[in-house]
């Protein structure tokens, strides 16, 4: 039976213990930290009016669990409501449960999507009825090779100084700097006079996710990074933004936009977002990602190291993505721009 995750603290215990319990991890997991599982599960955002955490149950007992990361994607046939599932999980005892939630929470919107996941979730996915749509490239630049290796928990044996041989040569790599008309001026938050341009992926020849002020800013108040973003302008005038996420000693460029489809313009935005992350003391990797043909050409021209490729998957019951143009996803979209393992925390 498919039900609202009650907020109250005796039943958000009992599920974070039923999260933990089928991810196999500890209480100091992040993903379970209080503050984050209630902006995750109940700030609210302005996108979305009702519940975004639901559970299966078998009678008392907790069988399933996801929550919905809504997004309204702008196709030529019309706006799309969709949801990535974060935090999703079934009690290995009641195998069918994960998959009934699925179904219900499909219901609720037009598609479903997800990006990546473990091998069986890839492999079993389309037997779910659902197909892929292109790839999540992941993109890395080492920006602190000696600050890394220091606070690298991840065992490395004797293979240690090779991998900081290696990250010192990766940091040394050609990260050119964008020509002068271009430049970046950071915002403590997205204001009114920013909702023109968060408006250009609409219009633009790619599938976008709708952006507002009030949505950026919900994700500003994230309480697992740090976080900070800037507008990009060319001679001085506003033609996109970045917004880089710091999870410990690797920053994230969660999300970014130009409102171009050259290369040239989008190898620019990566150079000021790469430039921005180096600025951090504190960082000592930079991740990013692309997934629409503009992007997935300048990130390696602004620096970028390509590191591995995820598929993106679709559950479209009513075919509205069938004939739909790239799909343009970031880390925003989901929980990939704050989700942590900090027995693993760089991709290099």
């Amino acid at each position: 039976m498919l039900l609202e995750s009650p907020a109250e603290p005796a039943a958000r215990q009992s599920l974070i213990e039923f999260l933990l319990a089928a991810f196999r991890l500890g209480p100091q997991a992040p993903f379970v930290a209080p503050d984050l599982i209630r902006w995750k599960y109940d700030d609210p955002r302005p996108d979305w009016s009702g519940p975004r955490s639901f559970v299966w149950k078998d009678g008392e007992t907790i069988a399933a669990h996801a929550c919905m990361c809504p997004v309204t994607y702008s196709l030529p046939s019309g706006d799309v409501s969709g949801s990535y599932l974060i935090d999703w999980a079934a009690a290995r005892k009641s195998p069918g449960a994960g998959v009934a939630l699925l179904r219900s929470l499909g219901r609720k919107c037009d598609a479903l999507f997800a990006v990546g996941g473990s091998p069986d979730t890839c492999d079993i996915l389309p037997k779910l009825g659902y197909r892929q749509l292109g790839d999540l490239r992941w993109y890395a630049r080492v920006l602190r090779p000696f600050r890394q290796w220091r606070t690298d928990p991840f065992p490395r044996g004797w293979k240690a100084p090779l991998r900081v041989a290696r990250s010192f040569v990766w940091s040394l790599s050609p990260a050119p700097a964008p020509e002068p008309r271009w430049s970046a001026k950071p915002v403590p938050r997205f204001d009114a006079s920013t909702a023109p341009l968060l408006e250009t992926p609409a219009r633009s020849p790619f599938a976008c996710t709708r952006r507002t002020p009030e949505l950026m800013n919900y994700f500003l108040r994230c309480p697992a990074a740090v976080w900070s973003a800037a507008l990009i302008l060319y001679d001085g005038s506003p033609r996109g933004w970045y917004v880089l996420a710091r999870v410990g000693g690797q920053s994230r460029i969660a999300d970014i936009w130009v409102d171009s489809d050259t290369v040239a313009d989008w190898t620019a935005a990566y150079a000021l977002a790469v430039r921005a992350a180096a600025r951090d003391p504190q960082a000592c990797e930079l991740a990013a990602s692309a997934s629409i043909p503009p992007a997935m050409e300048a990130a390696p021209l602004a620096g970028l190291r390509l590191r591995h490729a995820d598929p993106i998957f679709v559950l479209d019951p009513k075919k509205r993505f069938q004939a739909a143009p790239p799909l343009n996803v970031t880390f925003l979209e989901s929980d990939l721009a704050y989700l942590s393992d900090p027995s693993y925390p760089y991709l290099t």
